[in-house]
């Protein structure tokens, strides 16, 4: 009777747990250009995620393009105020630690018609550029940046030779450029993988819960660090593969095919788990072949913030990101390790109605992502 009650109460937690796309993060992306006597800063914005009534919802969906772009003059002119707004709330630059200047161009209102970028799915976008004027003296010119815990900075930045893409979440910064006295550019020390080792780490902790469930799910079948630290490996292996093939546009999935798989991955672990307390050659196959499935689900976020980005820029961000995603890894390891040693006397128990959550919650999620998403 009490491992039915017990057993309900799993299923009303599972049932509760929030309907999600897994990794699914804004972000703003910038491209930095040195341009005449001009610093420039262009992208395109997420018209949705500038104006104060739509950003910040979680899943929240973006404005249509065609809506927008039927809008009268005065909606036009306030998106175009808010858009500025907002980026002053989100970005600063200084040079030389000191607060630099800049303006707002909106060059989809240069167009005669009037028309904003070209999306697929219909989504309304504004270009913007930043502009600064070019600065005398020696220093380094940085972009602060300080969105919401979710949001990433992304720069594309090219030099004589090089270029790199880099990225920050809140509360960072990112060098852009570095320059002498005598006023010459000179070259910037970027580490290979530009950021994309917390940005991997942060797609994890804390805003893959669907992932760290899975991870939780190896670990209740047999909580031991050798094992343990192989199947991390090994899944880690398995979903670099495939966010590599899908970034580079050699594999493509439907997203909403491969959440619904990631969800069926999570159960089937949480279902072994109950009938088996061996991990065999069986296992090691499934923990591959579920990675190359959680890849996928990585490379429908990254390859939205890559896009635009040459292929031969690409190596450093993949790296980066997977190194991230494994260090994650380990940290809910020891944190499942850190909980355990007080209920050591329960480990079994623990394992057992562990493993029924993350199947529940697994099930949950395929019917979820199934019917309602």
């Amino acid at each position: 009777m009490k491992f039915i009650r017990l057993f309900a109460c799993l299923f009303f937690i599972a049932g509760s747990l929030p309907l999600l796309n897994a990794h699914q993060v804004p972000s703003v992306e910038l491209e930095f250009q040195k341009f005449g006597h001009q610093w420039r800063l262009l992208g395109e914005m997420d018209i949705a995620y500038m104006l104060p009534e739509t950003r910040c919802i979680p899943g929240g969906p973006p404005l249509s393009r065609e809506a927008v772009m039927q809008a009268g003059p005065e909606e036009l002119a306030r998106i175009r105020k808010e858009t500025e707004t907002t980026l002053r709330k989100l970005v600063r630059i200084t040079f030389a630690d000191r607060e630099v200047t800049w303006r707002v161009e909106f060059p989809d209102f240069e167009k005669q018609p009037f028309a904003l970028p070209p999306e697929a799915g219909d989504i309304a976008l504004i270009s913007v550029r930043l502009v600064m004027d070019e600065l005398a003296g020696a220093g380094e010119l940085r972009a602060h940046w300080a969105g919401e815990q979710e949001t990433e900075l992304i720069i594309l930045t090219e030099e004589v030779d090089d270029s790199k893409v880099v990225s920050t979440l809140p509360g960072g910064s990112l060098m852009l450029l570095k320059q002498t006295a005598a006023g010459q550019t000179a070259p910037v020390e970027r580490p290979m993988t530009g950021g994309w080792v917390q940005t991997g780490f942060h797609h994890v902790l804390p805003l893959g819960l669907d992932h760290m469930l899975f991870i939780l799910g190896l670990f209740l079948l047999l909580p031991k660090w050798r094992p343990l630290m192989g199947q991390s490996l090994l899944f880690t292996l398995a979903h670099s593969m495939t966010l590599a093939l899908s970034v580079f546009g050699l594999v493509h999935v439907p997203g909403k095919w491969v959440e619904v798989l990631i969800a069926v991955s999570i159960a089937w672990i949480g279902i072994e788990n109950l009938l088996t307390r061996k991990i065999g050659k069986q296992r090691l196959l499934l923990v591959f072949g579920f990675g190359l499935l959680h890849g996928l689900g990585f490379a429908t976020v990254l390859a939205e913030k890559l896009s635009g980005v040459p292929r031969d820029q690409l190596t450093g961000p993949l790296l980066g990101f997977n190194v991230g995603v494994e260090l994650a890894q380990i940290t809910v390891l020891s944190a499942a390790f850190l909980i355990l040693v007080p209920l050591k006397r329960w480990t079994r128990q623990v394992q057992t109605f562990g493993s029924a959550f993350v199947a529940l919650a697994g099930l949950t999620w395929v019917v979820q992502r199934l019917f309602f998403a």
